[in-house]
């Protein structure tokens, strides 16, 4: 897209969104991972515009960890309407000669609809140009009201509209160009609305009256869907969902069922994955190729290499290396790392741990707070106390070692290489290299294992 350096953008969020039935504010409402005011702003840097500005309400310490340090804030500290809101910005958008107006909760809408909506109004040279769709059900939207040439004069409000009025299917989409030069004193002059709000689809009518050139452009009724409950959400989720999956597949990613499928915006799969039902992965995960993926994982912010096959458990906060196989029914928790060839197999937890190349733990473990070498067995039953009931200590695993099933490894505690504990020993003191422990608590044996 090209940069429009002649153009600020600003985000109306201030409404109320009370048909959210939510503590959170409307657009901070997330779908697909993101909040929809940041799929938003996505768009508009997509298109080329850089500088944004987002109108919030006055209590808007929600908005902070989404828009502080990436967005300026203008405050609406009454909600008076959409043009009081974008009244709110005359101070920190006056040095430009056009602004884009958008809506926070179109959250579906396109960066090329935006750019195609800017790149209209220069090339027309409008004082005024915005975005209209076709709808199968115009409920909730402002209808577009067109004279005998097909020019746009007015967009009647929903509640304002007449039965006539109400059957019109083409409506406004909540996105606008304008020139600033008569806007601020436009926006100045608007009268309120029979609820006292200050509506800015007023603005169309204004222009109008004043002979100023009005334009617009249609987009898909896909991309102008407004969220404003949580029936609205679901529905923006799917269409979103689907985009996702039909994104991925068409990189080589194979999915057996869209439909049950669930992966977040920032997730990036590599060719010949294949990804099976009810999967959920979110965040900024990566998975590399030739994995397979389910059916019933979870997988958050993690990172997992190529060939691996993940069954039936949970991913958090984790990178996985090349060639590692885990579940069914293990949970990997954050701050882990597994190097290659790791084999996990069924309910074991790992948590903030090292496991290394070609280690082992096939059934019923906790590994939490540990660092294992490589060629290592956990065997069954094994788990490693790391808490004493005040803090966390480690437990070190050195290279080759033999962990018995049942084994306690009261951290901290370093078994050594190439050792070996007896099943059911309960380990409180070190393991030297080449050694045995066994027994509860656990005798070290002073002859060597051979290698």
């Amino acid at each position: 897209m090209n940069i429009m350096p002649d153009f600020k953008a600003i985000i109306l969020a201030a409404g109320p969104g009370t048909r959210m039935k939510s503590s959170l504010p409307k657009v901070l409402h997330k779908l697909s991972g993101k909040p929809m005011i940041a799929l938003v702003m996505d768009s508009i840097i997509k298109a080329g515009v850089h500088d944004i500005i987002a109108v919030v309400p006055s209590c808007h310490e929600p908005f902070k960890e989404t828009l502080e340090g990436k967005i300026a804030i203008a405050i609406q500290k009454h909600p008076k309407g959409s043009g009081h809101a974008l009244l709110q910005c005359r101070q920190k958008a006056s040095n430009i000669e056009n602004i884009l107006v958008i809506n926070g909760d179109m959250p579906l809408i396109k960066a090329k609809t935006l750019s195609d909506l800017m790149k209209q109004h220069k090339t027309s040279k409008a004082d005024l140009t915005l975005l209209t769709g076709q709808v199968t059900d115009p409920r909730d939207f402002g209808r577009i009201v067109r004279n005998d040439e097909g020019k746009v004069i007015n967009v009647i409000e929903e509640s304002e509209a007449d039965v006539a009025q109400l059957l019109i299917n083409e409506v406004n989409a909540g996105a606008y160009c304008f020139k600033t030069s008569w806007l601020w004193a436009a926006l100045e002059s608007l009268k309120p609305s029979k609820s006292g709000e200050f509506f800015l689809t007023d603005l169309i009518s204004f222009a109008e009256s004043i002979n100023l050139t009005i334009e617009s452009i249609n987009t898909d009724y896909q991309e102008i869907i407004g969220v404003n409950n949580k029936s609205d959400l679901a529905k923006a989720e799917v269409i979103l969902r689907t985009t996702t999956c039909e994104s991925l597949m068409e990189t080589g990613v194979r999915i057996i069922d869209p439909d049950t499928t669930y992966i977040d915006l920032e997730v990036l799969v590599g060719p010949d994955t294949v990804i099976f039902p009810n999967t959920h992965i979110r965040g900024s995960t990566t998975i590399s190729s030739n994995c397979e993926i389910g059916p019933n994982c979870e997988i958050t912010n993690s990172s997992i290499g190529s060939s691996c096959m993940i069954r039936s458990s949970t991913i958090e906060g984790t990178t996985i290396h090349d060639n590692v196989s885990i579940g069914p029914y293990s949970h990997i928790r954050e701050g882990s790392v597994l190097n290659e060839d790791v084999s996990i197999g069924n309910y074991v937890e790992i948590k903030n741990s090292t496991l290394g190349q070609g280690t082992k733990s096939g059934h019923h473990c906790y590994l939490g707070d540990s660092d294992i070498g490589s060629n290592v067995n956990i065997g069954a039953g094994t788990i490693t106390c790391n808490y004493d009931g005040k803090q966390k200590h480690r437990t070190t695993i050195r290279d080759n070692a033999f962990i018995g099933s049942d084994t306690k490894l009261v951290a901290p505690v370093t078994i050594g290489k190439q050792s070996i504990t007896g099943a059911g020993s309960i380990v409180t003191k070190d393991i030297p290299d080449f050694a045995k422990g066994v027994g509860s608590p656990a005798r070290i044996l002073k002859e060597g294992r051979s290698s």
